[in-house]
């Protein structure tokens, strides 16, 4: 059920997204007329401002504020979702640093196999350190969750290229190979097989790095 307007000001506040003194002044300092009456206006108002984004004002909005906040971590939008997890775009509350946040489903946490699969991952991601493999950063369980924190990569997976360009250039397609192909050997070198190789878990950010992604199903 959505909130009310004093509902979404203390959803906001009480679970650290905004700070209850600078949301105050903010809102002193609008314009009589631009003044939110509801809920919604002051969702719309604050995405507007910048101070939150569209995912969040319609989460919190439907009075689910407290999954947005995971550890040190507020997520910010959704970037995908997949058998072993769904992943958002996050930021650290502290360090102020933009992460991918993979977060394990409430509904595999009742599998044993599948916890000790995602610890896997969590473990795996930590050994390595190169530039073509997504970095993890942390990793931690918040009220019966598990979450996994990684480099944030801005772009996309070769499978979506593809889809969405057709057929890359031969020179292009070679490059993502190799850089692909680094990657596998560093993390074979480290005792590492990734077993999960594919267009979708192969990210090229905006200058052209691919970085390989999903180790979930790695053999360490």
């Amino acid at each position: 059920m959505p909130l009310t307007f004093d509902g979404f000001v203390r959803s906001l506040t009480d679970h650290g997204l905004l700070d209850a003194d600078d949301l105050r002044d903010w809102l002193a300092h609008l314009p009589a007329g631009q003044r939110p009456r509801t809920a919604e206006d002051l969702a719309r108002e604050l995405v507007r401002a910048g101070k939150l984004t569209k995912f969040q004002a319609q989460i919190v909005y439907h009075g689910k504020a407290k999954g947005l906040v995971m550890g040190n971590y507020v997520i910010l939008d959704k970037l995908g979702e997949g058998g072993m997890g769904q992943v958002f775009q996050a930021r650290h509350k502290r360090m102020d640093r933009r992460v991918a946040l993979k977060i394990l489903p409430a509904a595999a946490t009742k599998s044993a196999d599948a916890v000790k699969r995602f610890q896997r991952e969590m473990r795996a991601a930590a050994r390595l350190s190169h530039p073509n493999i997504v970095t993890a950063h942390d990793a931690d369980e918040e009220r019966g969750v598990h979450f996994l924190a990684m480099e944030y990569v801005d772009g996309s997976d070769l499978g979506r290229v593809v889809k969405e360009q057709g057929a890359l250039p031969l020179a292009q397609a070679l490059d993502y190979v190799r850089q692909a192909a680094l990657g596998l050997q560093y993390a074979h070198e480290q005792g590492i097989v990734h077993r999960d190789i594919k267009p979708s878990n192969l990210l090229v950010d905006s200058r052209g790095t691919v970085k390989i992604l999903d180790l979930g199903l790695a053999h360490v």
